[in-house]
């Protein structure tokens, strides 16, 4: 197994590891690790490469991994690259009364105990099961004419600071 203890930068973050991981990938020379965005969280686990190496992750309490961060070791570079997950996004539609479609939209969100994301105009939220879907279409009938709603499967990254425990 191959213990790694530190993170060594994010290629989103850093243009000259992004760089130097463009040129190894091109030359077959990195390894992905996939995790989902619970696993990101965790500060130890032990997880398979896409290549098949036996990886165990041991960070202090402070670390928390995110999607592009590089682990480098010195015959390896390896990619932390989070698994897509299903999210609704909503975009509230021209209306007269958005303040108030605001509000229940994040009573009713928070109420389900879900991180966030916004882009732009848009709010976004993990769902767990296409189950969800018409859950939260129903709990939106009020105002649904008002929104576009629609579910997509990509990478999440919740709001920062945002601690919630999702049921």
């Amino acid at each position: 197994m191959l213990k790694i203890t530190k993170v060594s930068g994010n290629i989103f973050a850093d243009n000259e590891l992004k760089k130097r991981f463009e040129i190894l990938d091109s030359q077959g020379k990195c390894e992905r690790l996939k995790l989902s965005r619970q696993e990101l969280e965790k500060t130890r686990l032990r997880k398979n490469t896409d290549k098949g190496t036996d990886v165990g992750l041991s960070f202090n309490d402070s670390t928390k991994l995110n999607h592009g961060d590089v682990l480098i070791l010195e015959d390896r570079f390896i990619l932390v690259e989070q698994i897509p997950e299903k999210i609704i996004s909503i975009k509230i539609k021209q209306n007269l009364n958005q303040t108030e479609v605001l509000v229940l939209l994040g009573h009713i969100i928070g109420n389900r105990h879900r991180p966030i994301a916004i882009d732009k105009q848009t709010i976004m939220f993990p769902i767990q099961a296409d189950s969800e879907i018409e859950l939260f279409k129903n709990l939106f009938a009020e105002f649904l004419d008002n929104l576009e709603m629609k579910v997509e499967e990509r990478v999440f990254v919740p709001r920062k600071g945002m601690d919630v425990h999702e049921h």
